[in-house]
């Protein structure tokens, strides 16, 4: 009888730990902090086992109801369903909340559903929006004032996360007074870096980029000296999708290169002004051009989606792109999958002269838990949110987070999905990352928490093992990995889009208009229109709305100082 080897119980292993954490890096929440799960869960309702922080327990036990949305990608453990699992189970046992939901629907209907629910006066007690339904309903007059019972009862976890991102409670205040609960994220888990064949450099003998000249240098010996070997003329420089912006070969990490910052607002002069129509973007959009006539990019670029790119990128065609940190779990792993030596390195985004580049990023505040104005209870509210930011964030008890995040043995079951009450520390993707690398240098995994140390097992399988596989892993968090790059965005490299509140109402009635003629100026300059498009592209921006989005841009600004 064979019996696999330890490198192919490694292999495997990996494997399957790596499927995990593509799921939680690249699915919800999109940015990524949220840990994988781990393996040996207590049983659901082993609370007493557990060592749980509470910080109140109603009796008799008080009603709360809600609404949810459950994607068809959601799934359950035997017997349990979005009315009965172990949130709702912990809720009551724990809390004395009885959470129950008025009704369940796709994510794609929530918000139509929602408004319907609204209007027709069957309103839940707690439940979630998006920003522009909070000032929505606030100005309804629909929501509780969460001010008095925010400042007598948030523990200082739940403090302390709300108050990393320096926009999430100022956008749920509403003059003066807090309304929501903001679901954090890590923000700068959006900057672009810039990512780049690391075993093509090795091929051709360059060296890494320090200035865009170097990074357009290498796109130039990328398309022209053949680096993979075979031969054909069939490789292109950089990646980039007829979209234009996003996570995955956007452009914007490109202009940033520039110090242009593309749908962003930033400060110049004392003032807001949108980076779109700013000098710089003029001088990137130079440079796409002659890379585009150079055969640098692909001459189909404005037509190809995303899954096109990833093709090429699959298929081993393409040597740099623009992207985030979980890059290589997708969709750059795949260009690994198929050519086993390839890895991808990611650098910060170079800069075209002597000034540091910044990468843009925005807020990751995009949705807010509400309590209705008249709920009994409002403060039942920040003792949910109390529990999981003392609990699921502030405890590195590996049963306690398996119970109510979920187990490696059923990867699909992901439990947190199963609560609205879901925040994530924006800097954790920086701290954790931080630990996981000096346990590295240290070779002593002792410390870390069993999510992180099945990352340094990952890691220390590729140098130790040669377990090529792994090498997403050590892209990102390993020595010199994604995060480490993160952490000089978050410290003085970022440039943070200033604007975070609900659209402005030329913003809503412009925007519509002129956001794709902004992308179709940009991508008919790169495929070879004059650069003049640009100018009268901004000179048709200011006539066609954009002073007044300007301007009132600003007055918001003075307002939300």
């Amino acid at each position: 009888m064979n019996h696999p080897t330890e490198r192919t119980r490694m292999r495997q292993l990996v494997a399957l730990l790596l499927l995990v954490m593509m799921l939680v890096s690249c699915g919800e929440p999109a940015s990524g902090p949220t840990p994988p799960p781990a393996a040996g869960a207590v049983p659901e309702d082993s609370f007493g086992a557990l060592d749980l922080v509470t910080t109140v327990h109603y009796d008799p036990p008080i009603e709360m109801s809600s609404v949810a949305a459950v994607d068809a990608t959601i799934k359950f453990l035997d017997g349990n369903d979005i009315h009965n699992n172990v949130w709702t189970r912990a809720y009551e046992q724990l809390l004395g909340i009885k959470l129950t939901y008025q009704w369940v629907v796709d994510g794609s209907m929530y918000g139509q559903k929602l408004g319907l629910s609204v209007n027709s006066g069957d309103i839940p007690d707690m439940f979630g929006v998006s920003a522009a339904q909070l000032h929505l309903f606030h100005e309804a007059g629909l929501l509780a004032d969460l001010t008095s019972v925010y400042e007598t009862l948030a523990s200082a976890k739940t403090r302390d996360v709300l108050t990393q991102d320096p926009v999430s409670l100022k956008a749920a205040t509403i003059d003066g007074k807090l309304y929501g609960i903001p679901l954090t994220d890590a923000a700068v888990a959006s900057a672009p870096l810039l990512w780049i064949r690391q075993d093509w450099m090795d091929q051709l003998g360059i060296d890494p980029p320090t200035t865009m000249a170097d990074a357009l240098e290498i796109s130039r010996r990328f398309t022209e000296e053949d680096p993979d070997g075979n031969g054909v003329a069939d490789t292109i420089g950089l990646c980039a999708t007829k979209s234009l912006w996003g996570a995955i070969a956007g452009l914007q990490g490109f202009f940033n290169g520039y110090h242009a910052y593309p749908n962003i607002w930033y400060e110049r002069d004392g003032k807001l002004v949108y980076g779109s129509v700013q000098p710089e973007m003029r001088s990137a959009l130079e440079a796409l051009q002659k890379m585009y006539a150079q055969g640098q990019l692909d001459p189909e670029f404005g037509v190809k989606d995303i899954n096109q790119v990833t093709e090429t990128i699959a298929q081993g065609k393409c040597g740099m792109e623009f992207g985030v940190w979980w890059n290589p779990y997708h969709p750059l792993n795949q260009s690994q999958a198929n050519y086993p030596q390839a890895f991808w390195s990611a650098f910060p985004i170079p800069s075209v002269d002597g000034v540091p580049a910044k990468s843009q990023y925005g807020s990751a505040i995009g949705a807010f838990l509400v309590v209705r104005q008249g709920y009994e209870h409002p403060e039942a509210l920040i003792h949910m949110v109390n529990f999981w930011s003392d609990n699921i964030l502030g405890s590195e008890d590996d049963p306690l987070r398996n119970t109510f995040l979920g187990s490696i043995e059923t990867p699909d079951v992901v439990l947190y999905k199963y609560t609205p009450v879901v925040l994530w520390e924006p800097n954790a993707i920086i701290n954790d990352g931080n630990k996981l690398r000096d346990a590295l240098a240290s070779k002593d995994p002792s410390g870390l928490n069993l999510d992180a140390q099945w990352r340094y097992r990952i890691i220390q399988a590729y140098f130790e093992q040669g377990i090529l596989e792994a090498w997403v892993e050590v892209a990102t968090n390993g020595p010199n990995g994604a995060t480490t790059i993160l952490e000089e965005i978050a410290a003085d490299r970022g440039q943070l889009n200033r604007f975070y509140g609900v659209p402005t109402p030329a913003m809503a009635e412009k925007m519509p208009t002129l956001d794709p003629m902004q992308d179709e100026v940009i991508t008919k300059i790169i495929m070879g229109d004059p650069l003049d498009a640009f100018d009268q592209f901004v000179e048709n921006w200011y006539n066609l709305g954009g002073t007044e989005i300007v301007e009132e841009v600003n007055l918001w600004a003075e307002r939300n100082q």
